[in-house]
């Protein structure tokens, strides 16, 4: 059976070695460059296993094998040959209400126009009849870490709110440049959205249309390069990443507030930055999170 699944294959113009029998097809909703477009709308496979397949010519768009990197189109239909399957999303809890898990740096937590998959269409698709899954907090595509997706709409509404009220504690761990002033701070600053640019601006006092933020860091090690323990007292848009490079000490492998030569030193490609535990109040009306913490290793 295996060697007759290969033969086929290979009749199809796509000569693979035994045992070779992942293959991955999509339809792309946004073009670009054929391994920019497969690593957003793929973020589950690993991009070492894109660029193989494009040297072996194991890439068909359109039915027609393909050579080097191209442009694709919106509707283009893609299929990759690989001996890589597609990485799972680690499941750190799960009951009737929600679910947990640690999501993968590269993978958008709701549904973007640009790409079909994301944690919520995932987790969609694994669903029971009776589960309504939905998000009741985001973390930004290029941050690894903990996200709980509820079942149900009472739990969905519960959840929701105790993110809103501040009762659930969100500690993160992270690499920056350089060496903290002091071994632990709790910093305050103002953020302010650039809708038009996609970012953040931060600035030590306030200014028209700014939000206070809170940022309290502990330094787990120092030197050019340190870990930091960070725990949110307020929750905006990249605010980690913003008011520790506001301070003089981008995370590693930031592309938008970050430095360029710092990550090009530590030959980093990824944000270092990972939400690595979540705390619950003994009061949590989710019964099965009640008196909870929850913890995952950053995968740096």
């Amino acid at each position: 059976m295996l060697q007759f699944m290969l033969s086929l294959l290979k009749l199809n113009g796509i000569d693979l070695e035994e045992g070779v029998l992942f293959k991955h097809s999509l339809t792309i909703r946004e073009g670009g460059l054929l391994i920019n477009v497969l690593a957003r709308e793929m973020p589950l496979l690993p991009a070492r296993a894109i660029r193989e397949a494009l040297k072996k010519r194991d890439i068909k768009i359109n039915g027609v094998r393909i050579r080097e990197n191209t442009d694709l189109k919106s509707g283009d239909r893609v299929e990759i040959y690989t001996p890589v399957n597609e990485k799972e999303i680690p499941i750190v809890y799960e009951d009737k209400d929600c679910i947990i898990v640690n999501k993968p740096a590269g993978l958008n937590t709701d549904n973007s126009a640009r790409s079909a998959f994301s944690l919520l269409t995932w987790a969609q698709t694994r669903a029971e009849a009776n589960e309504k899954m939905a998000l009741v907090h985001r973390l930004d595509n290029k941050t690894e870490g903990l996200v709980i997706l509820s079942k149900n709409d009472r739990a969905e509404a519960e959840l929701k709110a105790l993110f809103k009220e501040r009762k659930i504690t969100k500690q993160y761990e992270c690499l920056v440049k350089g060496e903290m002033p002091r071994k632990s701070a709790v910093l305050s600053a103002y953020l302010l959205k650039d809708p038009k640019e996609a970012r953040v601006k931060v600035f030590e006092n306030q200014v028209p249309n700014s939000k206070e933020i809170l940022t309290e860091y502990e330094v787990l090690a120092s030197g050019p390069k340190s870990r930091l323990l960070i725990t949110l007292h307020t929750g905006r848009t990249h605010q980690i990443r913003a008011h520790l490079a506001f301070l003089g000490h981008p995370i590693l492998g930031d592309d938008v507030y970050g430095e360029r030569d710092f990550n090009r030193l530590y030959k980093a490609s990824d944000l270092k930055l990972c939400a690595k535990t979540l705390i619950f109040d003994e009061d949590c009306p989710v019964p099965g999170l009640r008196g909870k913490r929850f913890d995952i290793k950053p995968s740096f």
